[in-house]
């Protein structure tokens, strides 16, 4: 009996090898491991050199006192750790076969008889997880935090039954499932991976990590056979013990918002609670936000985005971008309200209060002032809003958002031409696009027209020169790319939010302070479009037009197949053209070029110094980026144990969110319009073949030639 326990043995022992090598995930797991190998220590894996200390930081697992030497007739039984496994391991692959077993038994009731013997002598306990003829698989049951399968079957081809497989299966198993629940089973080089994710995600992710960060951080190349499941289970139930994800961690946003406030002095940060304590909405503006806006173009997009975590809510940024294409956040809230009417009126009044120079007159060149512009994409509870707190404030709408609405209504082949309608700053060519439009769908131009045209055509600048300038932002493409760069922080609930975006900018407002040290001129888009303009303008002529000296007329030369030509007029003191591309943008047109070229004898170096907008120049970046914001360390903060998270219904359901809203029974639904059925009988519209009516009296027609047909033949 001994000798077929030795060969049981023989057999777990192969199966735990590739636990071993995988690596074990605790210290009772790995004295699991010695308690079976005392029973049978001949058949250990080799023994692999311990590395030094001074060598990659290594562990060092002490085997006892130097001192302490062997007795005679001992065998030594050399102290392997597994990690010892897990790091020298990277392309190796193991086989989960074992092509020499030791035994083949004859009958179960034999296999049944060694397995007994083999729990009565090593104390673990193996349950029956499959019994089927003469195969049978068995998982230890013993150990919650280490379980392993064996399963025996028939040989192939021949009698007897042998060891099929053996692994080391960490998800189920008896015991071993619930002890899965609560993260205890992961193996310890997945329990690194996510370690070392969660501190990276501190400082450059700002959310919890997720089952593709632990794909991409080389797992599966250490060959350590890691599911994806195995990965989203684990990253759960991770994240699931931190406080970061759980339901009180809403109590620190109090004190967080207030530490905030008091590192960053001027800054607006609070948060609102209802009358039965739970939290409603935090605002956070930085306290450099209002001389921000003085060193931007004076755009602005306001949009919201949905919380993705297990908590829902609404995410409100108000965004501008800075001259050199980066994004800046003004201010931003989360609420538990969606984007409605009152939601948007509470984030724009303390949007209001706290950057007063939206309001504010933003000179050019000393001589004319705009107020700021918004950039929304006709949200109904956004424009009225924003009627509401900036009634002096232009509104425009968001072009892109314009041609998709076109596009689900009334066909794909109208959005270019809605397209080159926001585009255009040609009036003609405006009214030839409306005409085309009006001829092939009178639909897509109704919707068109309907849209006030000062909000999202380019063609209305030259029409009105009160129109504040967009700067050629014709989309909403800030608030858009913004949602993407916070979507890591949206996944997390709102302490993650929060914090998230906070860190986010004091990374990006310390990266460009470096970026823009020592420059001098305007940024480098803008100078490729001016050199562009000013090579452009050499075959223009000036000349002098008007009694008061500041208006001229420009001669062009459009070229083409017709040798078209255009007379423009320019007046420079007021960054003014006819063509309307000067006054769109901030820098001077061809026409503009062409008079501080021929008429000033100017260098295109003097344009970009007095002509080009202060908001492109490099002294104007550094301006922008002087100050940065101060981030709370939010795990030294005391919870307020009054606040409560919201109610039931702003929390998400279980199971998997769905990525497409539901809008079947919305109001702002719109159906597309459909191609009308044509009966394939009288190719009439309105009707199909089967409820043609001709179809009936073909019938009838049919059914008396058959009974003229009867009554002859009876004849």
């Amino acid at each position: 009996m001994q000798n077929n326990s030795h060969d049981c043995g023989l057999f777990v022992l192969g199966a735990l090898r590739e636990a071993l090598y995988r690596g074990l995930s605790s210290n009772a797991e790995w004295a699991t491991l010695k308690n079976v190998s005392s029973f049978f220590p001949a058949f250990l894996p080799p023994v692999r050199n311990e590395p030094s200390p001074e060598q990659d930081g290594a562990l060092v697992h002490d085997t006892g006192p130097e001192d302490e030497e062997p007795k005679e007739d001992e065998e030594v039984v050399a102290e392997t750790h597994p990690e010892n496994f897990i790091h020298d391991v990277e392309d190796e692959i193991f086989e989960r076969k074992f092509s020499e077993p030791s035994q083949v038994f004859q009958t179960v009731e034999e296999l049944m008889v060694v397995i007994n013997d083999y729990q009565e002598t090593s104390g673990n306990s193996l349950a029956i997880r499959r019994s089927r003829g003469s195969s049978r698989a068995f998982a230890c049951i013993s150990h919650a935090n280490y379980s392993f399968r064996v399963a025996f079957g028939p040989k192939v081809r021949q009698e007897g039954i042998i060891l099929k497989r053996g692994n080391c299966n960490l998800w189920h198993s008896g015991a071993a499932v619930t002890a899965a629940k609560d993260g205890r089973c992961l193996k310890k080089s997945f329990k690194e991976v996510i370690k070392q994710l969660a501190n990276d995600a501190a400082l450059h992710k700002h959310a919890p990590p997720t089952a593709n960060d632990v794909i991409k951080a080389g797992v599966h190349k250490k060959k350590t056979l890691l599911s994806y499941k195995q990965c989203y289970r684990g990253v759960n139930a991770r994240n699931e013990s931190k406080i970061i994800s759980d339901p009180m961690s809403f109590q620190l946003v109090g004190p967080y918002v207030e530490a905030i406030a008091q590192r960053n002095p001027g800054s607006t940060a609070f948060m609102e609670r209802g009358s039965d304590n739970r939290i409603q909405r935090v605002f956070v503006c930085p306290s450099f936000a209002n001389d921000v806006l003085m060193c931007v173009r004076p755009v602005i997009s306001i949009d919201g985005a949905h919380m993705r975590s297990e908590w829902k809510g609404t995410l409100y940024l108000a965004t501008v971008k800075s001259a050199g294409d980066d994004l800046y956040p003004v201010a931003f809230a989360i609420t538990v309200d969606g984007e409605d009417f009152q939601g948007w009126l509470w984030f724009l009044q303390h949007l209001k209060a706290s950057a007063p120079n939206l309001i504010a007159e933003h000179f050019r060149r000393e001589c004319s002032y705009k107020l700021f512009t918004f950039m929304s994409d006709r949200c109904k509870g956004l424009t009225n809003a924003l009627g509401n707190v900036f009634p002096a404030n232009h509104n425009c709408y968001c072009a892109v958002h314009i041609r998709r609405n076109v596009e689900s209504n009334h066909g794909k082949k109208f959005a270019s031409m809605v397209t080159a309608l926001s585009e255009t700053t040609s009036l003609p060519e405006k009214r030839a696009l409306l005409t085309q439009l009006q001829q092939k769908s009178p639909g897509a131009y109704k919707y068109v027209t309907d849209v006030d045209a000062n909000r999202w055509m380019d063609s209305a600048w030259p029409e009105d020169e009160k129109l504040p300038p967009r700067y050629g932002f014709r989309n909403s493409n800030i608030s858009e790319s913004a949602n993407i760069m916070f979507h890591d922080a949206r996944n997390g609930n709102w302490l993650d939010a929060i914090d998230g975006i906070l860190i986010k900018m004091s990374l990006w407002i310390t990266k460009s302070q470096s970026e823009y040290e020592g420059k001098d001129g305007v940024v480098g888009n803008i100078l490729g479009l001016a050199t562009k303009r000013w090579e452009k303008c050499v075959g223009c002529r000036v000349y002098a037009s008007g009694n008061d000296g500041e208006t001229h007329s420009v001669y062009q030369k459009l070229g083409g197949e017709l040798e078209e030509e255009a007379l423009l007029k320019v007046r420079p003191v007021d960054c003014v053209c006819d063509c309307g591309k000067w006054q769109a943008i901030g820098v001077p047109c061809v026409h503009g070029m062409a008079y501080f070229r021929h008429q000033m004898k100017w260098r295109l170096e003097d344009v970009l110094d007095q002509a080009v907008d202060e908001y492109y120049k490099y002294r104007t970046q550094r301006e922008l980026y002087r100050r940065n914001f101060v981030p709370v360390w939010r795990h030294l903060l005391e919870p307020d144990m009054m606040t409560l998270p919201p109610d039931g219904a702003a929390r998400r359901m279980p199971g998997r969110p769905k990525t497409v809203r539901l809008r079947k029974n919305s109001r702002y639904a719109h159906e597309p319009e459909k191609s009308p059925t044509i009966c394939s009988r009288c190719h009439q519209p309105g009707h199909n073949v089967r409820t043609c009516v001709r179809r009936e009296a073909v019938k009838k027609r049919n059914a008396g030639n058959g009974a003229a047909t009867i009554s002859h033949s009876v004849l």
